[in-house]
């Protein structure tokens, strides 16, 4: 009998957190990401005009991370994109994507492009674990992949890998591994807030220098070869009950505003795992959130990779 994948979430809402150090595979049904896709003879071009990476090279099932800003440079939206025969697939907060779907029906203008929110239509899945899958998307996140299929499709291929000894596992798992691997996240709550250099997105592969105009490029670019950032991505750890909100303010012991909260997850043992955009100049001291919980393991995330300009 096919699994239903309602149930399937239903399971999941009793899973564990994914053991990093285990030999385990693990599946994560991921409900709160959603699909936009990109068609058309033209979309290609359409995309490349607009988002921060160079959307040339992708090739079939793969992946980079990207994403679109405002004229200023601060971040709109960020996601995964996904190059498939038919179209390109960008994965990104289901909260996120009517705000972009629209943004992008903006520039759409006479291009031969079709923009659609195919949240209801696909589901998302994530892999950790280094067992290949059939048509699973390698991601930039160690031993990490995606499968995006109908519901149906979707409960089907979890069954299966279930059979296979695979464990379903917390969608905070997910949240969990792109902190440890320094990948940030965009939210309606911090849209606008960051821009590319403040989050790590062009030491993760999510900038290319190498491209033309898109919305923001000017100012991207000028502080990757005239500047240096003063702000950038951290996490930390903290003992607290309740998960603060994404946007919130990171201060010093005089109440100063040193960054702000990227995203925040409970992990293992209940500790509050925190991604954070942080000024340089205030790491070195003790740092609290609003509320005066004190900031423990306070650390830069992903250092810089070569071969990503």
């Amino acid at each position: 009998m096919t699994a239903d994948y309602q149930s399937i979430l239903h399971q999941q809402a009793s899973a564990g957190l994914a053991e990093s150090s285990s030999d385990t595979h693990y599946l994560i049904p991921l409900p709160s990401y959603g699909v936009i896709t990109v068609s058309g003879e033209e979309a290609t071009g359409f995309l490349q005009n607009l988002l921060t990476n160079d959307v040339n090279q992708l090739t079939q099932q793969t992946c980079q991370i990207s994403a679109m800003c405002n004229p200023k440079g601060r971040l709109l939206a960020l996601f995964l994109l996904i190059k498939t025969q038919e179209s390109y697939q960008l994965v990104l907060p289901r909260s996120q994507c009517a705000f972009l779907a629209q943004r992008l029906q903006m520039f759409k203008l006479r291009s031969k492009v079709e923009v659609a929110d195919s949240s209801e239509q696909l589901s998302v899945c994530a892999l950790l674990g280094n067992a290949p899958v059939d048509h699973a998307i390698p991601l930039t996140v160690p031993s990490s992949a995606l499968l995006i299929h109908s519901a149906e499709q979707m409960g089907s291929r979890i069954e299966i890998l279930l059979d296979q000894e695979w464990q379903l596992a917390a969608e905070a798992s997910w949240h969990i591994s792109e902190i440890e691997a320094g990948i940030p996240l965009i939210v309606p709550e911090s849209r606008e807030l960051f821009t590319a250099q403040q989050v790590n997105l062009d030491l993760i592969g999510g900038v290319s220098f190498r491209k033309g105009c898109y919305p923001g490029q000017e100012v991207v670019a000028r502080l990757h070869y005239l500047g240096e950032p003063k702000r950038r991505l951290f996490h930390a750890v903290a003992n607290k009950a309740d998960i603060p909100a994404v946007g919130e303010t990171v201060n010093d012991k005089e109440g100063a505003v040193v960054g702000h909260i990227v995203r925040a997850v409970h992990g293992h043992d209940d500790q509050l795992l925190l991604q954070l955009s942080l000024k340089l100049e205030g790491t070195e001291q003790q740092l609290f959130l609003n509320d005066g919980t004190l900031l423990e393991q306070v650390q830069a995330s992903a250092p810089a990779r070569e071969g990503l300009l």
